[in-house]
């Protein structure tokens, strides 16, 4: 609007500090002209102001205001929970009454925004950035309309407008839930994993058992009593190192808002107390230290080493008291703590009447039932004494022909070993094999067992590294013991340390070395289930899962990939614990769990619509809350007064926001006028002075 009125304003030539000192120097050069009584002084003293204005150069603007419309945010909750019952109307008819209200107010500008989210619903953080892009003397209020399940939530909020809020849902849903009160994320293998349980039901009283459903790894279901509305301990067996998984089911109850959150995985990660390794040298050469520094290097791994240098009965004239060997506990090691071992090591070992055969046959019984063995196998392996003629040459994955090639040779890793985790990390590329230093002796052996998988191969392309999987324990075999030459950079050396810590591992069994693993992943639509098998030996035959809802067994066929991998897409669409299995043309299964993790989000944890969440800060910022199945308050355009809101009606603010519009600017002391005056001063002092 025309305000009718002008503004005086000044535009200087020159920066105000120089003008300063320039206005302080003609008034002191006036006094100074007064004092000693100067002819022309006022003259002077004129020219001088004259001057200085044109240089303020004042001028006179001609304004005109518009008044600017208010700004009112409006942010619509478009999650997944606004998707349940009737919330997606509500909120549609709240908007309409809204538009409706003022459709035909100009001094209110509504600007929507839809925020959405499929796992939780930041608001606040769409509210920030709206209020980014608009001048805040402009902002008359915000408005959310939304089931109040709002997950960024901050703890204080200044807007200097109101903060409206108009809830969806029903105020009696129902929603029964599990929740984790405390997670474990890592367990001890062999013992179990403790969790804090909540089941939530407030339409029961508190301590009601709640039967809730525990499925296991292993395929295994239990049930247990969960109390209502408080916490309980549950334990899930930590039968793995690596992820564990478990699921809880609970029964739906009637009407429930969503059934989504009545189950809950629970996952933690097995971790071994401590890796306990035996290593066993025949007598003291290079590569044992190789094996002993690697192991001890190892923070998780226990260490017990023994160089085997004589019989017990062997006797010398050395004093006893200059003897530097303890006696081999024999019957401690392989009677009473044979199985807390998880890896015995043979390096270049020789019975040489120290250790009884039977005790030997402790060891294979040890490996079957779940332990590991590595023999390095040098000249003594095929000798009069050598582990070729024992009870462990029938757990070998490769059988010893009885020669010795000694010719040089590089290791290499072969086709097999290009899939298999020990050896894929070093293995390089197919064309540019890597550049490792030689070896000049290897034990000739060969693997009749379809089973074992040789993963490296040496001189003539003879088997060099041979692993197999015995019932449930795993076994290695090295054909040569010269792998301390890469140790010692020979020739350029080699990935000793990386080859021996895979090999020792997956003889240990870390899952992540597996090689036979079947990863799983949703498909683009979530539709289906995609299984990926890294697969050594005989091909995939067919993959199935368990749909979680109806038990149902859902089968597909492998295809192989352009990396050799295999893929079977099976259609199951149902989310949580699924459990896969995989078969080959050999009859070989092998199984594996998928879990949904995006089942149970922040968004689907508690869809039971509440104004709690936003009470605090709509009281903060002097708003208005409440459901709109109770019908939307009355809106209105109030003055900053600091009430907006009553127990009906909530309010947006009447801001003083305009816009100026300049109509014209009038210089008050044009440079021409200035010269002119300037020159009658002169031409007047000149005239009057002279006479």
């Amino acid at each position: 609007m025309n305000q009718g009125w002008q503004n005086l304003q000044i535009s200087p030539l020159l920066d105000i500090t120089i003008l300063q000192g320039l206005a302080v120097l003609c008034l002191g050069a006036i006094i100074l002209f007064t004092l000693f009584r100067l002819r022309g002084t006022v003259w002077r003293g004129g020219v001088m102001v004259l001057v200085l204005l044109a240089l303020l150069a004042p001028q006179f603007t001609d304004r005109e205001s518009e008044k600017l419309s208010d700004i009112v945010l409006v942010l619509v909750d478009r999650s997944a929970s606004q998707r349940i019952a009737n919330r997606t109307e509500q909120t549609d008819k709240a908007i309409a009454e809204l538009r409706d209200r003022f459709a035909d107010d100009p001094s209110v500008e509504l600007r929507f925004e839809n925020v959405r989210g499929e796992s939780d619903t930041r608001m606040f953080a769409v509210l920030d950035r709206m209020l980014g892009g608009i001048p805040r003397e402009r902002l008359g209020g915000v408005m959310m309309i939304t089931d109040g399940q709002v997950h960024d939530v901050p703890t204080r909020l200044d807007l200097g407008a109101p903060l409206h809020v108009l809830i969806s849902g029903a105020r009696d849903e129902r929603d029964r839930r599990l929740v984790i009160r405390q997670s474990a994320d890592y367990g001890i293998v062999g013992k179990k994993a403790e969790f804090m349980i909540e089941a939530i039901d407030h339409d029961l009283p508190p301590g009601t058992a709640i039967p809730v459903r525990m499925l296991l790894e292993d395929g295994t279901e239990n049930e247990i009593l969960l109390p209502a509305n408080e916490q309980s301990r549950v334990s899930i067996p930590v039968p793995h190192a690596g992820s564990v998984l478990a699921e809880l089911r609970m029964d739906d109850a009637p009407e429930e808002t969503d059934k989504t959150n009545n189950r809950l995985i629970l996952e933690t990660t097995g971790v071994r107390d401590r890796l306990r390794v035996l290593l066993l040298s025949g007598e003291p050469h290079p590569g044992e230290r190789a094996w002993r520094n690697l192991l001890r290097a190892d923070p998780g791994v226990d260490l017990v080493h023994f160089t085997i240098l004589r019989p017990p009965e062997k006797g010398d004239d050395t004093p006893i008291n200059e003897l530097a060997l303890i006696p081999f506990p024999i019957r401690d090691l392989f009677e009473v703590r044979l199985r807390q071992f998880d890896l015995i090591i043979f390096d270049r070992y020789q019975m040489r009447g120290v250790l009884p055969p039977h005790y030997l046959e402790k060891v294979v019984d040890f490996v079957r039932w779940g332990g590991a063995a590595l023999v390095v196998a040098g000249p003594e392996y095929i000798g009069p004494d050598g582990l070729s003629s024992t009870a462990l040459n029938s757990l070998m994955p490769a059988e010893a022909t009885g020669r010795i090639v000694e010719q040089p040779f590089v290791p290499r890793v072969n086709a097999a070993g290009r899939l298999h985790p020990v050896t894929a990390a070093i293995a390089g590329s197919p064309n540019t094999p890597p550049k490792w230093g030689r070896w000049y002796r290897q034990i000739e052996t060969r693997v009749s067992d379809p089973d074992a998988m040789t993963l490296l191969t040496g001189a003539d392309d003879m088997p060099l590294l041979t692993l197999q999987r015995v019932e449930e324990g795993r076994v290695a075999m090295l054909s040569s013991d010269q792998m301390w030459l890469w140790q010692r950079g020979h020739d350029g050396g080699g990935p000793v340390a990386e080859l021996l810590r895979r090999l020792s591992h997956w003889l240990m069994k870390e899952p992540a070395l597996d090689e036979n693993t079947v990863t799983t992943s949703r498909s683009a639509d979530g539709q289906s289930l995609i299984l990926n098998w890294r697969k050594i030996g005989a091909a995939p035959d067919r993959a199935s899962a368990i749909n979680p809802e109806t038990g149902e067994q859902i089968n597909a066929s492998f295809e192989q990939l352009p990396d050799q991998s295999w893929q079977a897409v099976v259609p199951i669409a149902e989310r949580g614990l699924i459990r896969v299995s995989v078969l080959d043309r050999n009859e070989r299964q092998q199984t594996a769990l998928h879990v949904d993790r995006d089942v149970l989000t922040a968004e689907t944890q508690n869809t039971n619509s509440t104004p709690e969440l936003l009470a605090g800060l709509v009281a903060e910022n002097g708003g208005y809350i409440g459901r709109i199945e109770d019908g939307l308050p009355d809106l209105r355009h109030v003055p900053d007064d600091r009430i907006w809101h009553g127990g009906n009606w909530a309010g947006f603010i009447e801001t003083d926001s305009y816009k100026t519009v300049i109509g014209g600017i009038t210089n008050l002391l044009p440079i021409p006028i200035i010269a002119l005056l300037i020159g009658a001063i002169c031409l007047l002092g000149w005239r009057v002075e002279s006479k």
